[in-house]
Formats: C-alpha cells, structure tokens, sequence
C-alpha cells in the first residue's frame, strides 16, 4: 500500500471516530481512484455509505470488497449486514454462513451471532435464536452489542411468557449500563408488566440517583409518566385512596407541564393522561376543560388537518391520518366519554358520529356502540323515534357480529355485542354470548344484564 493511500484511509479512519460520514466517503473514493484493487478503501466507503443511509451504494461497496479478498470472513459479515438492512434476510444468511466458515476476529463473531439470532427470531424460530445469542456470549466479549443482544433476549424471553428469564436479563442490563437511563426505564417496564409495583418505583429512585436522565428531555417525559402510573396502579389496588392517589398522579404532570419548552407533542400526551384521569374519577367537567385547553391552543389548527385519503366508511382501516387527525379524534373519544357519563347525549351524538368511521378500532367500536346507545335514549323521551333506534341497535349489532367472525378472539366485539343485546331486552341471546367468554369477564357482563332485566321488569 502506497504511502498516499495509507494516509487517505487512516484519515478516514479518524473522520469515521469523529461522525464525519461524507468525509470518509470522499476519503475512500480518492484511496480507490489510486488504488481500484484495495478493499479496504471499499470498506470504508462501504460503512460510511451505511451510516449516511446510502443503503444500494453500501451494497455495491461491500460486495466489491468481497470480490477482492473473498477469503475474509470480515468482508462477507459486512455485505451480510447489508443485505440484513435491505431485508434480503436469505442473502444476508448466506452472507453470515460465509463469515463463519472463513473465520471472523473476536469483535466481529458475537455481532455475527447476535444478527442471526435476530434472523431467526424474524422468521419465528425462537429457539434457535437463543442458540445463536449464547453463542454470542461464548466468545466472551462485552461491549456495545452485548445490551443490544440483551434486550433482544429480553423480548424474547417476555414473548414466551418466561418472566424470571426476562427480569434477570433486565438486571443485566441495568446492571451493564448504570449511567444509561434507558436501562432502568426497561427494568421498571419489566417489573410494572409483572406487577412488581414497590420494585417498579425503586427503580424510579435508583434512575433518578445514577443515570443520565438529564441528558435527554425524553428521558425526563418518560421519568414523569413513570411516576404518574405508580400513582394511577395505586389508584387501582387502593380503591379506599383512589381519589388521593389519581390527585398525586395529576399533580406530578402539573408540574411537569412547567417545563420551559416541552415539544406540542409531549404537551398532548400529558393532557390527554390527565383527562384519562379525570374520566376514571367520573370527574367529566375537569377532562373536557383539559382537552379545551388543546383545542383552543395555537398549535392545534383545524385548518391544518389534513387526510392522505377521502374519508369514507369502507376500508377506513388503511387510511393514513396526519397527527393532528389523530390528535383531534383523541379530544372527540374523550368528549364522546364525558358526554355520555353527563347524561348529555345531544352532544354526545355529534362525537359519535365522527368516530365511527375512525381508523383507531377502539375508537370506532365505542363508537359504533354508543350512537346504538344514545338513540335509544332519545326514543325513550320520543316515542316516534323507537324504529330509527331498532335500526341503530340492529345496525350495530350486525356490525360486531361481522367483526367477531372475522375474528373469533375479539372479545371487545363480543363484549358490546352483549351490551346491546341486555339494553335491548334480548337477555337469552345476551347470556348465550357471554359463555364463550373468559371466566374473567363473565361477572360483570353478568351483572349488566341483571340490572337491565330489573329495568325491563319495572316496565
């Protein structure tokens, strides 16, 4: 190697450490021009083209690479890589496959390990993918993979509902990387998911004493809604202090809300959880004048709405919406809600109608139920409107009956297909329905239609 190619890549070496990608791109172009036969000048151009998401130039680099020193493993785990982030998942097996037979350093080999196991985990072979990240452990090597192939191991070990595994990879985790608030953060999501509520909120104090959490506001949007849901699961298992605990929960995102500069989007989040809050209190004037306060801001412009496809009620499911759709169909479930826990249905009638044809399905299932639910309260008050409300009742029904035959495992279909059935005095049909449901559901479904019979039998 001439001594002018030899100081082309070393400063490309140094730019690539430093994150400037189109200078190590330049770098390795002007080491090919004098050099068409060197590889490594290809590799070079081949990973800045990577980081710089120059995904198809990448691939013709590292498989020029390849093509010059084709007995170099290294070469070959390199445009596997790129075939994995092209999703050519074959080509970048066969790639892997290579790598391994030819011989990859101690670096490279528990990479090569950890992106097959994450092949295998893509095409549903989960054993095999733990296979393959043990043998990531085997070399022996602990560095910035080793907590990436942690939390995949993690993941998957929650998948199989193997909870000791994955409690003990999210220790390791931690435990590898205790400045690093992301660590902690999954920890408490590993141990909330398992009810672990006392140890969820250490962990909260441990992150707050030795991560990072200042360094990202990101970090600190997640502190606050970690400490908020402590407070709402208290509000849960302490029904006798559920108004002192929601009231805590609330405080905390008052306060964070005085954050200089907090993005629109956080700002949202924050107060639809407070609405969400004040909805399980029954407090429904305290939720809408939270969701006021978004509707009337200055960022929330309903001029500005804009959907990538005509509305329409077919095929609503594979529309696109913008986020200020989604944002204002957020604020129209929740006053739908409200609305109807007021008894106030001329209102609620106008929400309902918008979210019926919503992409949101918990959104359009709600809804679909209660514009069946509030025209039968209007033909309770006008008798001339009880035919307009068996059509509701039937539309809806023959809605969700569809819905749980496209799927058997839909219990919310099931769910308000019970509901519509007691409301409508068909409790035969009702208690039919509510046998094939979990046992967990069947009580209170059971008690719906109880109180709905005693209603049928005053009349």
């Amino acid at each position: 190697m001439n001594e002018a190619i030899q100081e082309y890549l070393s400063n490309a070496g140094f730019a690539f450490v430093n994150g400037q990608y189109e200078v190590v791109l330049e770098l390795c172009k002007k080491a090919i021009a004098e050099d068409p036969s060197n590889a490594d000048a290809y590799t070079g151009a081949g990973k800045a083209c990577l980081v710089l998401e120059k995904m198809y130039e990448a691939e013709d680099f590292f498989q020029k690479a390849v093509d010059l020193d084709s007995t170099n493993g290294e070469r070959y785990f390199d445009l596997g890589n790129i075939k994995f982030g092209l999703e050519q998942f074959p080509a970048a097996l066969m790639n892997y496959a290579k790598a391994e037979q030819l011989g990859c350093n101690d670096v490279v080999r528990p990479k090569l390990y950890y992106q097959i196991g994450i092949i295998n985990h893509i095409s549903g072979d989960t054993k095999a993918a733990l296979i393959n990240f043990d043998k990531a452990d085997a070399v022996g090597v602990i560095n910035e993979d080793t907590k990436e192939i942690l939390l995949k191991r993690l993941q998957i070990h929650l998948e199989l509902e193997d909870f000791a595994s994955a409690e003990n990879y999210a220790i390791q985790l931690k435990m590898l990387a205790p400045t690093e608030f992301r660590s902690y953060q999954i920890y408490f999501q590993v141990l909330v998911a398992f009810g672990k509520y006392e140890q969820a909120e250490e962990q909260l104090l441990e992150a707050e004493k030795y991560s990072d959490i200042d360094s990202d506001i990101f970090n600190k949007v997640d502190m606050c809604f970690n400490r908020a849901m402590i407070f709402a699961v208290k509000a849960e298992l302490e029904p006798e202090n559920m108004v002192g605990h929601y009231q805590s929960a609330i405080a905390i995102f008052d306060d964070f809300l005085t954050t200089p500069d907090l993005p629109q989007d956080v700002i949202i989040n924050i107060v639809m959880s407070k609405a969400d809050i004040f909805m399980k209190m029954e407090s429904y004037d305290d939720a809408l004048h939270c969701i006021e306060n978004i509707t009337t801001s200055d960022n929330y412009d309903e001029t500005d709405v804009v959907i990538d496809e005509p509305i329409n009620t077919d095929g609503a499911e594979n529309q696109e919406i913008s986020a200020e759709e989604e944002t204002r169909e957020k604020v129209d479930f929740v006053k739908l809600t409200c609305y109807l826990g007021k008894e106030d249905y001329e209102e609620a009638i106008l929400f309902a109608e918008s979210l019926k044809i919503s992409n949101n399905e918990g959104y359009k299932y709600f809804a679909t139920y209660a514009d069946a639910f509030i025209t039968k309260k209007f033909a309770d008050k006008d008798e001339s409107k009880r035919e307009v409300a068996m059509d509701a009742y039937n539309n809806s029904i023959a809605f969700f009956k569809h819905k749980a035959f496209e799927n058997p495992m839909d219990y919310f279909a099931n769910i308000y297909r019970i509901r519509l059935y007691a409301e409508n005095g068909k409790f035969a049909m009702a208690e039919d329905l509510i046998k094939i449901l979990p046992d967990e559901l069947k009580d209170e479904l059971n008690k719906y239609i109880s109180d709905y019979r005693a209603e049928f039998e005053k009349e």
